[in-house]
């Protein structure tokens, strides 16, 4: 008897937690922020010399419907429609004068879909860690440094704000970090010598 009285204490402790737990509220619009990118020398599987990079961006929906289900491809999301992807990226190079131009044929193919995770809980929002790996041939960058603009689509069809990621010393060779500071990373003969 008294292991039952406990188990139930207990469980009417946690759920008394879980109630206090305050509900954070968000518009409905999404909100796309940049938090970092990892960029490698490497070759692909056809043997080119690309850089290889993964871009990371954190999302919040505070309706809790971003994201695309495999079924969804008719209507607003058929495959010829604009939204069938719900994430787009355009890549800027910086130029001599320090303004930001398009590299249009690059930016174009840039079209991702986020898939549809169903928010769990009394909280309906939406908070989400997106990773985009993304291979571009060295033969496509002539310039030192490029900037990424990023938005999402949610299913309601809210686009959200653009954001820009910090300049990219897209031509450093090796592995470099940036994140608004820039840090090259070591390679391995490097660090062998030390």
């Amino acid at each position: 008897m008294k292991k039952s009285i406990y188990k139930l204490l207990i469980i009417v402790l946690f759920t008394g937690i879980y109630a206090c737990e305050e509900l954070e509220s968000y518009g409905p619009m999404p909100e796309v922020e940049f938090v970092k990118v990892y960029l490698a020398d490497t070759i692909d599987a056809l043997k080119n010399n690309v850089i290889h990079q993964k871009i990371y961006l954190n999302v919040i929906d505070g309706d809790g419907n971003l994201g695309l289900n495999k079924e969804d491809s008719s209507g607003n999301f058929s495959i010829d429609s604009i939204y069938y992807h719900n994430l787009f990226l355009t890549v800027n190079y910086k130029d001599s004068t320090g303004n930001y131009n398009l590299l249009k044929d690059l930016s174009e193919n840039l079209k991702y879909r986020i898939p549809y995770n169903k928010p769990v809980g009394q909280n309906k929002y939406l908070k989400a860690e997106i990773k985009v790996d993304l291979d571009i041939p060295k033969s496509y960058i002539k310039y030192d440094t490029i900037q990424y603009e990023f938005y999402v689509y949610d299913r309601e069809l809210n686009k959200s704000n653009i954001c820009k990621s910090c300049d990219i010393p897209i031509n450093l060779h090796g592995t470099v970090y940036a994140d608004g500071n820039i840090k090259k990373v070591k390679e391995k003969e490097d660090t062998k010598k030390q």
